[in-house]
């Protein structure tokens, strides 16, 4: 199998490889911390190493040591681990988005009003971690939330992340949500079964939004979404590099997605001259229209990034 895009170290050191070449700038790894030291210029960059693993429970997390728990390596950034009020909060996002002009979807903290299909969220935490759903409006009749849960209305379209650096875009995916197609034989489950992949926990409840249950046979070419996360075992397009910029640049598409990093830069916390990484999630309608999810502070880094990073830290115009 291939490796994963992101998390192939080759991949960041080819991308920081290019970028020295072109700028003529030195770089070195220290074996010991996976730190990145650049000089360009007579100036020093240090880029701390960031990591995935599990330390002390189940659930992957991301921290700057390389020790016995690092699983996969993340990227570099000047700076150490971030968190912010409206990373840590998804509700918290939501609010600060909204009042930036980015369009949220809609959300409950009481059962009594949910009228639309929804997802079940936790508060906090990352990596999609006690998400469920998505319920059509009537199962808000029985759903008791626990604390720390509510209720976000569910939005059918394609799964986007983008990546900024300071405000500025630097990288974007957006990819169709995992599906199967029928051919008129097979049911639900044995079309999701022969892809050989661990079924998502939910996958019947979003089948049945499309009136498909498990043991249904679907019509030949008939398309089925089974998982609406942005990490599943149905998505492919994580083993290799989904940046749309350099072919979309300039497109509708790619404008809002830059405009909606203008609009949140401000909302980040930080002294003036700040400058930072983050990533906002997304869903996108047929209409090329982004509903937005999330911030994260600690970022997945993508290489695609380090040019436009490398360049403003160091203070020289772009190729």
């Amino acid at each position: 199998m291939d490796p994963r895009f992101k998390t192939n170290l080759l991949e960041h050191v080819k991308a920081i490889g290019a970028w020295a070449t072109r700028r003529a700038a030195e770089s070195r790894i220290d074996a010991v911390d996976c730190s990145l030291t650049l000089r360009l210029d007579g100036r020093t960059l240090r880029l701390q190493p960031q990591f995935a693993g599990r330390r002390g429970g189940p659930n992957f997390v991301y921290f700057d040591v390389p020790d016995a728990h690092a699983m996969a390596f993340v990227g570099w950034l000047p700076y150490g681990p971030q968190a912010w009020d409206v990373s840590l909060s998804k509700r918290r996002f939501k609010t600060v988005a909204a009042e930036a002009g980015l369009p949220v979807p809609r959300g409950w903290s009481e059962p009594g009003l949910i009228d639309a299909p929804f997802l079940v969220k936790r508060e906090r935490g990352a990596f999609g971690i006690g998400m469920h759903g998505p319920y059509p409006p009537e199962r808000a009749a029985t759903l008791n939330l626990a604390e720390g849960e509510f209720a976000e209305a569910f939005v059918w379209g394609r799964i986007a992340r983008a990546w900024y650096w300071s405000g500025r875009l630097t990288v974007l995916e957006v990819f169709d949500m995992p599906g199967v197609a029928g051919d008129g034989c097979s049911t639900y489950e044995a079309l999701l079964r022969r892809q050989g992949a661990e079924l998502p926990a939910d996958f019947a409840s979003i089948a049945a939004l499309q009136g498909v249950a498990p043991g249904d046979v679907p019509a030949a070419g008939r398309r089925i979404v089974c998982d609406y996360r942005y990490v599943s075992p149905f998505n492919p397009t994580v083993y290799a590099n989904a940046n749309r910029l350099p072919r979309e640049a300039g497109s509708a598409l790619v404008e809002r997605f830059r405009e909606a990093g203008r609009r949140f830069w401000p909302c980040v916390p930080g002294p003036a001259g700040y400058r930072a990484a983050f990533v906002l999630d997304a869903i996108v309608d047929a209409d090329d229209r982004p509903c937005f999810l999330e911030v994260n502070s600690n970022p997945q880094g993508h290489p695609d990034a380090y040019a436009q990073m490398l360049d403003d830290l160091f203070g020289v115009e772009p190729r």
